[in-house]
């Protein structure tokens, strides 16, 4: 008897093993999110006045998407590409719901054997009481803004707490250390999505102290665009503090990223885990409306509008580029070395669930519009086999294929070449005919398919 005991043991000391080192091959994913962070809104992305050291260094350790995208232009829609794998047109803009009987990258990860967990803002389903909750999508931990606070969430008290907005993101980092080292033996799925830079921006003294000394000039912004959206607000309120405001924004956003950083290396864990930063999509857009002048002149510090979308057009609900083109870092010493640098891979929101499934060892959905460009982290960039088609609302469809950025905006159709016109100015349509009509064809297309799923208003922007 105790012999068969013995070789019970044996074998389920075996097994046990095995399990262990299956899960070892397994990489740990930290997934950042920041909030309407443009493109040039980093010290790596050529801003001229941001520090942001710990973003920079985890560029200078990975790989860097110089053709990175969100799938969507505005907040929700590019949150639910990103876990949902699907252009959010198909079927988020119907209700602004994440469907749930859907597989997400959470849920997907979670039956590869992860443990997942939620941190920071949600936005891809209701706030009520009986709306989804992120434990319906596959998260087994949730701390949570914008969303149905059931599975935990702020106080209304703590809300109301001065500079409660800036110091979210201390919590949510703290959050996430908690759970990297309660689960550092056992593959894990954290989304840690931050508030900086979305309004309102209110720093504390001592985030302002590091820009106390800053001068701004508008003239050290390349970007004409950057320029008149700088000039607008010198006009109406005061340039210095909301940029001095911003500045601190992104820079206190930084070194909480890097207490997540560090952490890592004190756990043993940097060496396997992907961890991935970008931005729900460009910089914030001035609506030069009634009553904004009034709101910079009162407080300038709590508008976010100065941010910059780098080289590129237009910002935050916009589909040119300006809206959409975003930093997009990806580190994993284990497989990525460091200082790579792709020029030419689209790599968007829609990717991440198959890109990050394979490596994950899980079983990626079958009709995703997303597509797994894993190759592009090992080796080479890869060339995608779709079109990446944006619709964020009736009347403008665009789609980006190769270095070709294609646009049907209320009738009007538009053909740009990014690599050589990353500001979108001049309109190539007419000089290749044949693209045009290629183009032109696959946006009609997409935009009878996709418009009759709109609701009549963005309710939860």
């Amino acid at each position: 008897m105790n012999r068969k005991i013995l070789k019970i043991q044996a074998i389920i000391m075996s097994l046990l093993t095995m399990f262990h080192a299956a899960f070892a091959e397994q990489p740990n994913i930290i997934l950042i999110l920041t909030d309407d962070l443009g493109y040039g809104d980093l010290g790596m992305t050529g801003h001229p006045y941001i520090k942001s050291p710990n973003i920079d260094r985890l560029a200078a350790e990975g790989l860097f998407f110089e053709q990175g995208y969100m799938s969507s232009a505005w907040c929700a829609p590019s949150r639910a590409a990103i876990m949902g794998g699907y252009f959010p047109a198909r079927y988020f803009q119907s209700d602004h719901e994440l469907d749930y009987n859907k597989p997400t990258l959470a849920s997907v990860l979670k039956d590869a054997g992860y443990t997942t967990a939620h941190y920071g803002k949600w936005h891809m389903s209701g706030r009520g009481k009986t709306d989804p909750t992120p434990d319906m999508y596959g998260f087994e931990e949730s701390f949570i803004s914008n969303g149905n606070p059931k599975n935990g969430g702020w106080t209304p008290e703590e809300r109301k707490q001065p500079h409660w907005r800036e110091m979210t993101t201390s919590r949510y980092i703290d959050l996430s250390i908690d759970f990297i080292t309660r689960k550092k033996d056992v593959p894990f799925f954290v989304n840690v999505w931050l508030f900086p830079t979305h309004s309102y921006i209110d720093p504390t003294p001592e985030m302002l102290e590091v820009y106390k000394d800053l001068e701004v000039s508008i003239d050290d912004f390349e970007n004409p665009l950057q320029k008149e959206f700088l000039e607008f607000i010198a006009q109406h309120g005061s340039v210095q503090d909301a940029m001095r405001a911003y500045c601190s924004d992104v820079t206190f956003l930084d070194s909480e990223i890097g207490r997540l950083l560090e952490k890592l290396k004190e756990l043993d864990l940097k060496d396997n885990t992907i961890v991935i930063f970008s931005s729900d999509n460009g910089p914030a857009p001035i609506f030069k409306k009634a009553g904004l002048p009034k709101r910079y002149k009162e407080t300038p510090t709590l508008l976010n509008n100065v941010g910059s979308a780098g080289p590129y057009r237009n910002r935050k609900v916009s589909l040119y580029d300006g809206g959409t083109h975003v930093p997009f870092i990806v580190r994993w010493p284990k497989k990525i070395k460091p200082g790579k640098v792709d020029p030419t891979t689209i790599f968007t929101g829609v990717d991440l669930m198959p890109t990050l499934a394979v490596f994950a060892g899980a079983q990626v959905p079958g009709d995703l519009d997303g597509e797994d460009l894993s190759g592009a982290w090992l080796a080479e960039p890869v060339q995608r086999q779709k079109y990446h088609y944006w619709n964020d609302r009736p009347g403008w469809s665009t789609l980006r294929h190769k270095q070709w950025k294609a646009h049907l905006n209320k009738g009007e159709f538009q053909l740009y070449d990014i690599y050589k016109d990353k500001s979108e100015s001049k309109n190539v349509a007419d000089q290749h005919p044949e693209l045009s009509k290629e183009y032109l064809s696959a946006l009609k297309k997409w935009d009878s398919s996709v418009v009759p799923n709109y609701k009549s208003k963005d309710k939860n922007k």
